[in-house]
């Protein structure tokens, strides 16, 4: 009976300490849990505050633009509230409209069409124009095609361009100057002969209204 006894008050002993270690543990356990909540809910704090307290939080300047008291100022060449319209890109359009010339008698082209591309560049004041003038069947044929320089590429509104003088391999050169819009063009071009001898007259085209197709 001895024997059992001394077994007995081991066995509660040993319980005992289980019970006593587990105990510890939970609590550990649970300081741990409110360090960690306290830590996350500080970060969350500080974020809400920062978010609430920034301006250009959420606010997305696209094209390299920058965010500065929750507006965005946009590069050269792009605009709107986050800088996500190229302006060049606004006249990358065919025109089409009824021009002129000074010869006489005065030449008629009906249904020319001006053509303005925007190349991939970051000079955002250069584009290239296409001339295309009809025949008697209402073909198109290209009179010709040169680059332009806009005076201001930083307008909704449109603006006006000048042609980058041009000489073709025939000895024709091509200068003027013009208006853009996003729906209107306009364009007077002077195709003057550079050869030397008996030089062929200078022929100036105008297109007062030419509209978007």
């Amino acid at each position: 009976m001895a024997f059992c006894k001394a077994t007995s008050f081991i066995n509660f002993a040993a319980f005992k300490t289980k019970k006593q270690f587990n105990m510890k543990s939970i609590r550990n356990f649970a300081l741990a849990a409110m360090v960690v909540l306290g830590a996350f809910s500080a970060i969350m704090y500080s974020s809400c505050s920062k978010s609430s307290s920034d301006p250009c939080s959420g606010v997305t300047c696209h094209n390299g633009g920058s965010c500065s008291s929750g507006t965005c100022t946009c590069k050269t060449g792009f605009g709107g509230t986050y800088c996500d319209t190229t302006y060049r890109l606004l006249y990358t359009n065919t025109y089409k409209g009824t021009g002129t010339d000074n010869e006489s008698p005065a030449k008629t082209y009906l249904n020319s069409h001006l053509t303005l591309t925007a190349p991939s560049d970051t000079n955002y004041a250069g584009m290239n124009a296409l001339v295309e003038l009809t025949d008697s069947a209402g073909n198109y044929h290209t009179l010709a095609s040169f680059p332009i320089v806009l005076s201001n590429f930083s307008l909704t509104s449109g603006t006006t361009f000048t042609i980058t003088s041009t000489v073709y391999s025939n000895g024709f050169r091509y200068t003027g100057t013009g208006t853009v819009s996003a729906s209107m063009a306009t364009l007077s071009l002077t195709e003057t002969d550079t050869a030397t001898v008996s030089p062929l007259p200078t022929i100036v085209y105008t297109w007062g209204n030419m509209s978007k197709m």
